[in-house]
């Protein structure tokens, strides 16, 4: 049996196969006989956009939702606009959160080159700012004469929280991120700021307890020592012991009834070289804030990292190296996570995500039932014996329904590169992302929904 191809397929073919100039004479004749068709006027405008030409990008997009494109178009158009920007990919954005209602994001943004070394990137300071989902409303907290990070709200909105180096406390004769970081709480509504914690612990990854009456905190507070964990009321400025500096611990996690932390900690030397620090592997530990009590959720055969509660606090979710995935003998910091999850009841493991591919950030969703998570393109199956090269391609965000294992990309990985995905109790997406020649923007989609039509032509003028 012989199959002929039509034209589009011809001409997707050629999109296919780099062949661009072919490809936009092949739609564009289409186009001429059927102006109409949405389909013929995306791959026109797809066929245009990577030529980089911009305007006849955007002005067949425009026309493409105006003939009432499928689900299917919408996504691909998606593809090449992204979603709704709320910060500039002029700026270098980090460190974004959402509030608890959904309604604001706060997040650190480098605008200047503060160093002086001809760029605006990660080594400049960053100022701290509130901004509304809508992109409306941007709100100056904290400037970039020092070196901000790790910002987040009060479960109530009322408060911010964040570092700040704002002292040379390493003699270097500049201010930057190799300084000691101190706590700050800033009232959104009075614009008033207060030193939390100084510089001198060494602060890292604070965060509010959900009742909002304390920080949570890792701290080096000996010279030489390890990284404990802390919490400090913020009415009395007392400081109490959560997790001892016995043992090098970081990225706490609080359950949501405030009652227990989550953590990664190194208490074994796995690799044999006589002594314990981050070469090696590290175990998910479980304290209970109150009665300090401790049990150890994973083991330390595997290296684990960055664990999160479930929304009803049952489950414990984090990254786990478990196989030599890039071949080279070991396993070891250059492997690729796998996402597991462990019923803090049972004890039950379950892997979420295999660790075929790249994956970073897991996340769950207010209802518990999926979890957002960045990576690189999907695999099927193992590749065993060939250099896997995923940390350097661009990163797409995916959600995973977690009983019948269902993947579906939320922000696609052919044009773009996505990084730091934030799930709000309002079902938003806000992530970073970029292409060539751009610093790293803030976008946001709504989880279960594509946009609108009149949201996107929004998008596609905004983002074009």
């Amino acid at each position: 049996m012989i199959f002929f191809k039509t034209k589009q397929d011809k001409g997707i073919e050629l999109l296919n196969n780099g062949r661009y100039d072919d490809a936009i004479k092949v739609f564009s004749d289409l186009v001429s006989k059927n102006p109409q068709n949405p389909s013929l006027l995306y791959y026109l405008a797809e066929g245009y956009y990577k030529k980089n030409f911009l305007i006849e990008a955007k002005e067949n997009l425009i026309e493409c939702i105006r003939q009432s494109p499928s689900q299917e178009i919408i996504n691909n158009i998606t593809k090449i606009t992204n979603f709704k920007k709320i910060s500039s990919d002029r700026y270098y954005n980090s460190c974004l959160n959402f509030s608890s209602d959904g309604k604001k994001i706060i997040y650190v943004s480098r605008r200047r080159d503060t160093n002086g070394d001809g760029y605006i990137n990660y080594l400049d300071n960053g100022c701290v700012y509130v901004v509304g989902i809508e992109g409306k409303d941007e709100k100056l907290i904290v400037e970039d004469k020092y070196h901000n990070s790790d910002c987040s709200f009060s479960s109530d909105g009322k408060y911010a929280l964040y570092l700040s180096r704002r002292r040379d406390t390493n003699g270097d004769g500049k201010i930057n991120a190799k300084d000691s970081a101190a706590i700050y709480i800033y009232d959104l509504e009075k614009n008033d700021e207060r030193l939390l914690v100084s510089e001198k612990l060494f602060c890292r990854k604070p965060t509010f307890s959900p009742d909002n009456k304390s920080v949570i905190f890792c701290s080096w507070r000996r010279i030489g020592g390890n990284s404990g964990i802390y919490s400090i009321n913020i009415k009395t400025n007392v400081i109490s012991e959560v997790v001892s500096d016995k043992f090098e611990n970081t990225a706490p996690a609080i359950s949501n009834d405030g009652q227990y932390i989550l953590y990664s900690s190194w208490q074994k030397d796995t690799n044999g070289d006589g002594k314990i620090d981050f070469r090696d592997a590290s175990s998910i530990y479980l304290t209970d804030i109150m009665n300090r009590t401790t049990e150890e959720i994973t083991k330390d055969m595997y290296d684990n990292s960055f664990p999160s509660f479930s929304p009803d606090d049952r489950y414990a979710m984090y990254l786990s190296k478990r196989r030599d995935t890039n071949n080279d003998g070991k396993v070891d910091s250059l492997d690729f996570n796998g996402i597991y999850i462990t019923d803090l009841m049972s004890k039950k493991t379950e892997e979420i995500v295999s660790d075929n591919s790249y994956n970073k950030y897991p996340i769950f969703t207010e209802d518990g039932d999926s979890v957002v998570f960045l990576g690189s393109t999907r695999r099927n199956k193992n590749i065993r014996n060939i250099e896997l090269k995923d940390v350097y391609q661009n990163k797409a965000i995916y959600i995973i329904n977690i009983k019948n294992k269902k993947i579906e990309t939320l922000v696609n990985n052919i044009f773009f590169s996505s990084s730091s995905p934030r799930v709000s109790k309002t079902g938003k997406l806000a992530y970073l992302s970029w292409k060539k020649h751009t610093r790293r923007g803030i976008f946001v989609r709504d989880i279960y929904n594509l946009p609108g039509l009149s949201e996107l032509e929004e998008i596609i003028k905004e983002n074009l």
